[in-house]
């Protein structure tokens, strides 16, 4: 029988303790990472004999007996959004770096997903629940504080505070953009975007908004442009609706998102509209292109991947007892990058 037949397929903890001459335990332990009075000497001769065996511990087993997976539930309310996909390689990063895996679930803003989620991911032994929520409120949620589960919230929040949240100055930042162009003589500015519904993101840049209109007595009523984004010869209707009801007025769209935002330049393109000199554009997120499309595009730029790695080292020191006591609310601050679309 060659070595190849001894790897990791027929390996298993008790021939690892016999060739490096200990009890399964010591072995046990040393996987635990519970070296104490295991002597150096012993530490290194376990490590290559797992090494020279190619043994694979089975991460199911270990957990079967100590009650831990070493698994990381994470719910993402929409993961074909890019902010998403970056948000989700700063938990990735801190979850490889701490000796831990990801089990992701997408939800597609749908509730009931999100609950059938969520109780999927407990069945699955989770350790933790990392969470991008829909923002409904939820019986669930009260369930998941009695149970004591480890659990933070990411971007969004829920109704109640019952968990840590990370998120970014959504408001603070939106204000100032939005005074930005109030400074900067436009007159009508329009919020643009899907359905609010209970997404505190979307309500929380809606108010302030509104707060920055009404504080220098702008007409702050019927703002509020709601779109479907499959639905583009629609909004192209409301848009040139607005656009004749707005002639003498200096006018903008604040994009809720980057995928509000990359869908209105493309509709401004094919209504041939002249930024600004038409029509002024700003909004959420900066993914790159921003400062590529003529004149310059104004983005709030947020830091998904900062987002990211800070919920999950919050998350993984609540797992392992190094965080305790009430839940805080971290918001990431923003920046305004002023480009030449709000001139």
């Amino acid at each position: 029988m060659g070595r190849d037949e001894k790897t990791s397929k027929h390996a298993t903890i008790a021939m690892v303790a016999e060739k490096a001459g200990v009890s399964t335990t010591t072995v046990s332990r040393y996987l635990n990472e519970k070296y104490e009075y295991m002597s150096l000497k012993t530490r290194k001769k376990i490590k290559h004999v797992i090494e020279e065996l190619n043994y694979r511990p089975s991460n199911i087993a270990r957990g079967l007996k100590s009650k831990k997976t070493n698994l990381i539930g994470v719910v993402v309310a929409d993961i074909e959004n890019p902010f998403s996909s970056m948000m989700m390689k700063g938990v990735n990063d801190v979850c490889k770096t701490r000796h831990y895996h990801m089990l992701i679930l997408n939800t597609d803003n749908s509730q009931k997903s999100e609950n059938d989620g969520i109780r999927s991911l407990i069945d699955h032994n989770v350790d933790a629940l990392l969470i991008n929520p829909t923002g409904y409120t939820s019986p669930i949620y009260t369930k998941l504080k009695e149970s004591r589960l480890p659990i933070v919230l990411i971007d969004r929040q829920i109704e109640h505070f019952l968990f840590d949240s990370v998120t970014s100055n959504n408001y603070d930042v939106t204000y100032q953009a939005t005074n930005y162009l109030i400074q900067n003589n436009y007159s009508r500015i329009y919020f643009v975007t899907e359905n609010i519904d209970s997404i505190s993101t979307r309500s929380q840049r809606k108010k302030a908004v509104e707060d920055a209109l009404r504080a220098k007595h702008l007409p702050q009523e019927h703002i509020l442009l709601t779109i479907d984004r499959a639905n583009t010869l629609a909004i192209k209707e409301q848009l040139i609706k607005l656009k004749r009801t707005n002639q003498n007025e200096k006018m903008a769209l604040f994009a809720v998102n980057g995928q509000v935002l990359l869908l209105l330049l493309q509709l401004l393109y094919q209504l041939r509209w002249s930024i600004p000199a038409e029509i002024g554009i700003y909004g959420y997120d900066d993914w790159g292109w921003g400062e590529l499309i003529r004149p310059g595009i104004t983005v709030i730029q947020q830091d998904p991947y900062g987002m990211g790695t800070k919920a999950a080292e919050l998350l993984i020191d609540r797992l392992e007892g190094k965080r305790t006591g009430r839940p805080e609310l971290f918001e990431l601050p923003a920046n305004l990058l002023i480009r030449g679309s709000t001139e």
